[in-house]
């Protein structure tokens, strides 16, 4: 029997080149990027050389590319800092919006 996923929404199946990529950095690139020793300034290079990357795909400046541990900080981050940043004073949401929105949401009041 083939089996087929249909949850792309909650995860999707990495690319081969991609995990090639990361297992060469975990490997490779394993220092803190903040930090001033070789191991760091190694790590540092390969974050904002993959940061260039994408911007130049998206039409972006790489100032724009955010890095984020999953989808739970990026929407948290994404929706405090429209708040904060953007002064949006209004979000709308529904019932079946995941919970890293709704929670965010709920804890939100308006500014000022």
């Amino acid at each position: 029997m083939k089996h087929v996923y249909l949850d792309n929404a909650a995860t999707t199946r990495v690319r081969d080149e991609v995990i090639s990529k990361m297992q060469e950095a975990l490997a490779n690139n394993y220092g803190n990027p903040s930090s001033t020793h070789s191991f760091g300034r190694t790590a540092k290079t390969a974050i904002e050389s993959a940061r260039k990357t994408i911007a130049k795909y998206m039409n972006a400046h790489p100032s724009e590319i955010i890095f984020t541990s999953g989808g739970t900080e990026a929407d948290n981050m994404i929706l405090r800092s429209a708040v904060k940043d953007l002064g949006v004073e209004t979000i709308i949401t529904s019932k079946i919006e995941h919970h890293a929105v709704l929670h965010t949401r709920k804890k939100w009041k308006p500014m000022g």
